[in-house]
């Protein structure tokens, strides 16, 4: 649009020249003010940093006309500056932000051997310096080294001349990493030096990278330090059992192991679910958390190897007790007659047993407390019968007590089932999941990492609702909560190290998983595909005992279950 300033035909246009020459630099410095607002609102929604690098880096190269540019970042370990992004017009290089990862793996030492800062380099002394350096031809600097730009110059055919380096330093002052441009250009493409307006406005920018990676820092230590407590929890908790300290980390990474391959499937398992990298850690968080209720759990039930220890093997007083009573009536034996001895044996003893066998009775009812304590088996109705038996030997003489068991220790015998729990133990020890629940619902994690609890507390759940602490059916069991309940199971089975049980083969652990398919206990799909991917043999060659590594028939297996599951 033409003004009429004048009706002076050559004043008009240069009047309007000059308006429009305005007009456009501030239509330009509003455009830099908006893309600025926008990076600086970027900082507090965008959490991948590699976008904002990219917004930064972009925004600085148009407001510079600069052909190159590089940010640096401090390492972890604060010894070196590592190449963020990578940016070259003429030479067609973009590496590193959000396009693709950065091929430049060389690291700029900040420190001479001699453990000095180093300031012969151009970056480094920005870094050490905390303030920006300006070359209008770098090539004509004494006070630095430059052989790395010369060279690369060199075998790239390219020639830098104008820099600005510039530190990213965060509200303390800390330098975090550099932001440097090279050969800043005129609306002609002729190479000019960097003006105190590129200082200002780059500067402007360097100060919000430095935000942002402020920012990334410190997320990324919260986020450290949330890994490393959930794993020091995890390994206090392990340590509190003699037998079964490496579990939850076998869990926890049979769990990782899982979703990783879950993340290779085809598209037809899982309805081609991938898991982002926030899920994967959200749901390696839980795996480690799975037992975390277990330490309230007493040691003594969590150590049970046989029916009747507690703090100790309560076998061995039991055995004591047989000893005194066989020995007791070998002496008796010598100070009665043959029918006073008879009839004691009948009286105290047992009715049917021949006195003269009396003590093969003892030894046999020693051998069989001794085997039935161990609880591999299932207990049979006759062996209760015994144990009751057994049970009523009770009586005093001579100012002495003879008994065979307590109370207590009767009904630890009297457990029918496998394993050597009573019905009161394991519901203690039921009561960890539900504990897991109550103690990791209470912590405020991170809000992508919501679902650790749910997924925590949910492994003992099965699909068909039989499961504890809440009987969960399958609509209320994600994917995540499902891949712990198999994992957790499967360790179990496999585990050389339960004071309890012998290690199951990989077959029969795998015949039992696909029965618990059978049965609606644990997923179909995710079974299958722990079959089909051939992670139950890359688990048990890292974790189980060779001898223990038979030969597995999926088809077989799988053939178990190929019915509809049974709900």
């Amino acid at each position: 649009m033409n003004y009429d300033f004048s009706p002076n035909h050559d004043v008009n246009e240069m009047l309007n020249n000059v308006v429009q020459s305005i007009t456009n630099l501030a239509e330009e410095q509003l455009a830099h003010i908006k893309r600025l607002t926008r990076i600086g609102e970027s900082l507090s929604s965008e959490t991948d940093l590699d976008k904002i690098f990219d917004m930064i880096l972009e925004e600085g190269i148009e407001f510079t006309l600069a052909d190159a540019a590089t940010i640096y970042k401090v390492s972890e370990d604060g010894k070196f500056l590592e190449f963020e992004i990578l940016y070259n017009a003429t030479l067609n290089i973009r590496q590193g932000g959000s396009r693709n990862p950065t091929k430049w793996a060389n690291k700029i030492p900040l420190y001479t051997p001699e453990g000095k800062p180093s300031l012969r380099n151009i970056v480094t002394s920005v870094y050490h310096n905390k303030s920006s350096l300006s070359f209008d031809d770098v090539y004509e600097t004494k006070d630095y080294d430059i052989c790395g730009t010369i060279d690369f110059d060199t075998k790239s055919n390219y020639r830098c001349k104008s820099m600005l380096t510039i530190p990213l330093k965060n509200h303390e002052d800390e330098v975090l990493g550099v932001i440097q441009f090279i050969n800043a250009m005129d609306e002609q493409k002729n190479i000019v030096s960097f003006t105190a307006e590129h200082k200002t406005m780059l500067s402007s920018l360097a100060s919000q990278a430095a935000i942002a990676l402020s920012n990334r820092v410190l997320i990324q230590g919260m986020e450290s330090l949330l890994n490393q407590f959930v794993r020091s929890i995890a390994t206090a908790i392990e340590r509190k059992s003699k037998y079964s300290g490496a579990h939850i980390s076998r869990v926890a990474t049979l769990t990782e192991l899982f979703a990783d391959k879950i993340n290779l499937a085809d598209e037809h398992y899982f309805g081609g679910r991938r898991f982002t990298d926030a899920e994967l850690k959200e749901l390696s968080m839980a795996g480690w958390m799975h037992d975390v209720g277990k330490i309230v759990t007493p040691e003594f039930i969590m150590d049970k190897s046989t029916k009747l220890e507690t703090i100790f093997d309560r076998i061995e007083m039991v055995q004591l007790r047989f000893e005194k009573l066989d020995l007791f009536l070998r002496l008796l034996k010598t100070k009665l007659s043959e029918d006073e001895y008879a009839s004691f044996i009948k009286e105290h003893i047992d009715a049917e047993v021949d006195p003269a066998n009396v003590h093969e009775f003892i030894t046999e009812g020693l051998a069989f407390v001794i085997k039935l304590n161990v609880g591999e088996e299932f207990v049979a109705e006759e062996d209760i019968k015994h144990v009751e038996k057994l049970s009523t030997i009770d009586f005093q003489y001579d100012n002495q007590h003879y008994c065979l068991f307590s109370e207590s220790e009767k009904q630890n015998l009297m457990i029918t089932g496998r394993g050597t729990f009573t019905g009161a133990e394991f519901q203690i020890m039921k009561d960890h999941v539900a504990i897991t629940w109550e103690m990791l619902s209470q912590i405020t994690f991170p809000k992508k990492y919501k679902n650790v609890a749910f997924y925590a507390s949910q492994h003992h759940e099965a699909l068909n609702g039989r499961g504890y602490p809440k009987g969960l059916t399958a609509t209320d069991l994600s994917l995540q909560s499902r891949i712990i309940a198999v994992a957790d199971i499967f360790e179990a089975l496999t585990a050389a190290d339960r004071p309890y049980k012998k290690p199951k083969t990989l077959s029969e652990s795998l015949d039992i998983i696909t029965t618990m398919v059978k049965i609606g206990h644990l997923d179909k799909d995710l079974v299958s595909y722990f079959m089909d991917s051939g992670l139950y043999l890359e688990y048990a060659n890292r974790f189980m005992q060779p001898e223990y590594i038979d030969e597995v028939n999926i088809a077989a297996l799988k053939n178990k279950y190929a019915e509809e599951v049974t709900k």
